[in-house]
């Protein structure tokens, strides 16, 4: 991050001792599917084995164009993160989890969906070419604030001592029955709010007329943060391709 932002700012600043076509920003919106996912784990049970899941993004744009070919585009998005995990996986809530000295598991098999709500903020420099139908490539920082996470759990199954499901959870000797995993669990607290990461990709435009055009973009996200507070729950990663639909609009 130290190195992206000041490269953007000196692109911006040499841009404006060479000859320009300045002209009004253009204002806009912009929506479509996330696919998110949590990478690392920190080789801790709890954090890892997430695949990704299907997610909203939209927001708002305005590009400034500073050069012929180069703008830099600010955004305030909500973008959805976060990851599914389903089959056998540590019970890390209830009272038989509690029960268990610190660093060990029970395990269970159910269906378990990390849903993250994000409110972004990223500031691409954007390199351009085309005019009535043309194309582009942008890279930038983000800054992410988490507005809510929850852990969204559902299935029944047994609870077991491996995670191979081979040995049966006993109480006083008795197999403890079958368990019903479903429910929604806040975990907001949990996470850091503020998240850091950089966004880059890419897209096509189609002018309709001087002042519209319609914009197809697709683009990856990574965070740099670590999500979560406590160490005993992992290390996770946010990260996403977003595929999104804009129209854009220039003022004068």
């Amino acid at each position: 991050m130290r190195k992206i932002l000041p490269s953007l700012l000196l692109l911006a600043f040499l841009s404006q001792t060479g000859k320009t076509n300045a002209q009004s920003p253009w204002f806009g919106f912009k929506g479509g599917i996330s696919i998110p996912n949590l990478s690392g784990g920190g080789g801790n049970p709890i954090s890892s084995g997430y695949t990704s899941r299907l997610a909203a993004n939209f927001g708002l744009f305005s590009d400034f164009r500073i050069h012929n070919n180069f703008s830099l585009q600010v955004e305030l998005n909500y973008a959805g993160q976060g990851g599914k995990r389903d089959g056998m996986q540590p019970v890390t809530s209830g009272d038989l989890a509690g029960s268990l000295p610190p660093g060990t598991y029970l395990w269970a098999n159910f269906n378990n969906k990390a849903v993250f709500h994000y409110l972004e903020l990223p500031v691409l420099a954007k390199l351009h070419w085309g005019t009535t139908f043309g194309g582009y490539v942008n890279l930038g920082p983000y800054l992410g604030y988490l507005l809510h996470a929850e852990e969204k759990t559902n299935g029944t199954s047994r609870i077991y001592y491996d995670q191979q499901g081979t040995m049966p959870f006993q109480v006083q000797g008795q197999e403890v029955p079958p368990q019903d995993f479903t429910g929604n669990t806040d975990v907001t607290s949990s996470l850091h709010r503020f998240n850091a990461g950089v966004a880059g990709g890419g897209g096509i435009h189609w002018m309709l007329g001087p002042k519209n055009k319609l914009l197809l973009d697709a683009r990856f996200e990574y965070g740099f943060v670590n999500i979560q507070k406590y160490s005993e729950d992992g290390k996770n990663n946010t990260g996403n391709v977003l595929i999104s639909l804009g129209y854009a609009h220039r003022f004068k």
